[in-house]
């Protein structure tokens, strides 16, 4: 037993950052989206969004991009193992009061998908991530009273905690939900993507552009 290695193989990375913005930083990224047209979610009138702003609007908001660049190449490196310059292509707020809920999905046509938290989270309401569906599972499973959940066997994850200021990263394909919120609290969240600049792969190169 003394000569066994367990290696995570091939993990799909998450990254939760504390308090990235300030109490006055979130209050004016609020007041700014706030006026965009809202859309109710198709599935439930408890969840409603804004119109996402493109990357020309995203200069509204300042130096964004620029305050997020740091985060998003070292979250890049981890998916493509080079320190490339990334761009938001698009943004939107998520507002989410008692009962609201997101269910699962992806987000298309992006590589980093990141959240930050306008408000805090209850616990009933954080982001949950799933296993990817397809041919990674076992066709039995063992799961009863008496079984261990490990990060080996587990179909979902939800960080500890989220509060107001942090931001999730995470890879746009990840299947991903938000659990009806029980709080008394609106849960509001401002999601993102992003792209980088280029990707290469021997003598191809893919260039993304605004």
């Amino acid at each position: 037993m003394s000569n066994m290695h367990i290696e995570g193989l091939f993990p799909i990375p998450v990254m939760r950052v504390e308090k990235v913005f300030n109490d006055s930083e979130l209050d004016a990224l609020q007041d700014v989206i706030d006026s965009s047209p809202k859309i109710a979610n198709a599935k439930t009138d408890l969840l409603t969004h804004t119109e996402p702003l493109g990357s020309n609007d995203i200069d509204q908001l300042g130096d964004l991009n620029e305050r997020l660049q740091d985060y998003f190449r070292d979250f890049g490196f981890l998916l493509f193992g080079e320190n490339l310059r990334w761009t938001i292509k698009e943004l939107w707020m998520n507002v989410s009061v008692t009962g609201g809920a997101q269910l699962i999905h992806t987000h298309a046509n992006s590589l980093i998908t990141a959240v930050i938290y306008l408000t805090d989270v209850h616990p009933s309401a954080r982001i949950i991530f799933h296993k990817p569906m397809g041919g990674t599972n076992f066709v039995f499973s063992n799961s009863h009273e008496n079984s261990t959940t490990t990060p080996y066997n587990a179909e979902r994850w939800m960080p500890d905690e989220v509060n107001r200021g942090d931001m999730v990263f995470f890879p746009s394909h990840l299947l991903h939900a938000v659990p009806p919120n029980q709080g008394d609290q609106t849960r509001i969240s401002i999601a993102m993507n992003a792209l980088p600049e280029r990707l290469k792969s021997w003598d191809y190169e893919v260039q993304f552009a605004n």
